[in-house]
């Protein structure tokens, strides 16, 4: 896991630029810096924590700007496979053909590295970076398709006078681009692109106005910035380095490969998802440092952590687990039956409060680079920060589940409409019946949600502004405005579609919050449910193997069984990842009544409106999050001066 930045100009690269972007990610990488410069040839460079193996290369606060310099590249290095010197980045190859800045794990690299080792390549580190540039030199952009992993990175092909920047499939890896005339920047944070004179903090008040109203962008690949954008989760992006021409492509297409599955038969699909999943978790654990896992006590991370400890023979696996005292949102006794299960797995709780919250809230939106959506983000970071404190620097997560197997709510009320879709009244009642009783006790709300994206989008908006806070915080003379914002197509009409849907958007929420939050304390985290085999294969299986007599997730339960404590494996309910926001609402009165009354607010949000709801007694889940999410929204604007226009 590293931070990468670089800048193609065509009026020059200036050397401070990139020093400046580089110290802005030294938390994504505080173990080593790289830089480098191509105007016709390429030259390196150090900074104040470039390893002291290559201490004699020139600073980069000494280079010179040139108008030659073309191309910059910065890497920020956190150590985690081969911590050697040969790892360091960017790293070159065929006597400086190539060069990488890298950030991510390609986990299969031990199979790639022998594939190509057998056609004559030879290597002379044990990292995956050096696996990327042999695989380039091999397939050339193909290359992608071979990995197994997550990444962003910038790879310089100096014959070609090219830049070939790529992403993994879901995004799990962060990588942005803002172009202005002659000039283009990546980076893996927002804000090391802020820090350019070039790039400006305005908002793209379209994307402004959606978040507002309805807490997401209609546009998956859109953030607020205007300047900035995200490449897309499975694209490439050529920059041919003379002319700053750009060429964008899709190398992976969910969809289409689902379409085209072809399942095992049907007495092999249980033993086919085990293998899968094994096979994840155990070339997850790939790392020449410490791992532990985040352990919320939930289905999904509970499976994860029971398979991890047993694949670590023995030595020490520690969990991480956000409690609290509020027994109504604390599941630490479930994660606590996990820590039971297994001797060589250590339990260590993190106790997220209101008063730490407003402690770090400003650190945490200055990571985050973006508002948070409730204070459950804040809830993570508690739990990253305590990893950190612990000397973790590799942490295993659950996220990817509930998205490929269907375990949010909505996808329970899809369940039973494509049972009424297909006739089978028998089979929609009784399996509506077991929902109740052990996945939503309201489970008329679960058929609402997933009748709601059958209704127009008219019909939709008027529920959304009737149901939700969303509309009520846009001030009275920018209500017009409204009316010609879209909402965001997030849901399907059938359970596979809003598992694709629930992939392209929902879980780029979260992976970002995963990103930042773990990163923010150097710490990489890793997400196994989101190795491309076993997505492919979760989402093409039939629905009767992701709720099945009541029981969600059906297929993960069954490979949980054996190996979890059965209230943990077939536990009712879903609680999700919470926390005590009416409390911490209520405890905060005061803080939150100065911070509204005293912060820059935008002309068009109502702060009478926001008061308002400050002094009254909340208790709506959704309302409470949408709460938060506008403190979260101001103290955004407020660290990066976002112009509004």
């Amino acid at each position: 896991m590293c931070g990468i930045a670089g800048i193609v100009s065509l009026e020059g690269v200036n050397p401070i630029d990139l020093h400046k972007m580089s110290s802005i990610l030294q938390h994504r990488g505080p173990d080593d810096e790289g830089f480098l410069l191509l105007d016709s040839n390429s030259k390196n460079f150090k900074g104040k924590d470039t390893i002291r193996e290559l201490s004699d290369l020139p600073l980069i606060q000494d280079a010179n700007f040139e108008a030659g310099n073309v191309l910059g590249l910065v890497h920020r290095r956190l150590s985690i496979l081969d911590l050697s010197p040969l790892g360091h980045q960017p790293m070159g190859y065929a006597n400086g053909k190539y060069q990488l800045v890298f950030n991510g794990e390609i986990y299969n690299y031990k199979e790639i590295r022998e594939e190509l080792k057998k056609t004559g390549y030879q290597f002379i580190s044990d990292s995956d970076t050096e696996v990327i540039l042999a695989a380039y030199h091999k397939w050339g952009k193909d290359c992608v398709s071979k990995f197994v992993g997550m990444w962003a990175f910038a790879l310089l092909d100096e014959e070609k006078r090219e830049l070939f920047l790529s992403r993994d499939r879901f995004g799990i890896k962060p990588l942005y681009y803002a172009s202005v005339k002659n000039k283009m920047a990546f980076a893996s944070e927002i804000k090391a692109l802020l820090s350019l004179d070039f790039v400006q903090p305005e908002a793209d008040m379209t994307a402004v106005f959606e978040y507002v109203t309805f807490g997401a962008t209609a546009d998956p690949a859109s953030n607020l910035f205007k300047q900035i954008k995200p490449l897309p989760p499975a694209h490439n992006l050529i920059i041919k380095l003379d002319t700053l021409n750009v060429q964008m492509e899709c190398y992976y297409d969910l969809e289409k490969l689902i379409e085209a599955y072809k399942l095992p038969a049907e007495n092999q699909i249980q033993k086919t998802y085990e293998e899968l999943l094994h096979n994840s978790i155990n070339i997850h654990l790939r790392a020449d440092v410490a791992i532990g896992a985040t352990l919320s006590g939930g289905l999904d991370s509970s499976t994860l952590t029971a398979i991890a400890a047993r694949e670590m023979n023995g030595n020490a696996f520690k969990t991480f687990t956000a409690a609290y005292d509020e027994k109504e949102i604390d599941e630490s006794d479930f994660a606590r039956k996990v820590i039971a299960s297994q001797k060589n797995i250590e339990g260590l709780f993190a106790y997220p409060n209101i008063k730490t919250y407003w402690t770090d809230i400003d650190k945490l939106i200055w990571h985050q680079d973006l508002p948070i959506n409730s204070t459950s983000m804040f809830a993570q970071w508690e739990v990253m920060k305590l990893a950190h404190q612990k000397n973790i620097k590799v942490l295993l997560g659950g996220q990817g589940a509930d998205e490929t197997l269907g375990g949010y709510y909505n996808f329970a009320g899809l369940y039973l409409i494509e049972k009424l879709k297909q006739g089978r009244i028998p089979s929609f009642l009784s399996e509506k019946k077991e929902l109740k009783d052990k996945f939503a006790p309201n489970i008329n709300n679960a058929l609402g949600r997933a009748f709601y994206y059958y209704l127009p989008g008219f019909a939709q908006r008027n529920i959304r502004g009737k149901k939700r806070l969303g509309m009520g915080f846009v001030s009275k003379k920018y209500q017009d405005r409204l009316a010609n914002i879209d909402v965001p197509a997030r849901g399907g009409k059938t359970f596979r579609q809003q598992s694709l849907l629930s992939t392209q958007f929902g879980l780029q929420d979260l992976l970002r919050y995963e990103d930042r939050n773990s990163m923010a304390f150097s710490i990489e985290s890793r997400v196994p449910f989101l190795d491309h085999r076993l997505v492919e294969f979760s989402i093409a299986l039939d629905n009767d193997w992701k709720i099945k007599n009541g029981w969600t997730k059906y297929i993960l339960r069954k490979t949980a069984e054996p190996l979890l404590d059965k209230e943990v494996a077939w536990r009712k309910y879903k609680m999700g990842f919470l926390t005590p926001q009416k409390l911490w609402k209520l405890q905060s009165k005061k803080e939150l009544d100065t911070f509204v009354n005293e912060v820059n607010m935008p002309d068009f949000l109502d702060k009478n409106y926001l008061l308002k709801l400050n002094n009254a007694d909340v208790n709506d889940s959704s309302h409470l999050s949408e709460f938060w999410k506008m403190v979260s929204f101001l103290k955004w604007a407020e660290i990066f001066n976002v112009r509004f226009n």
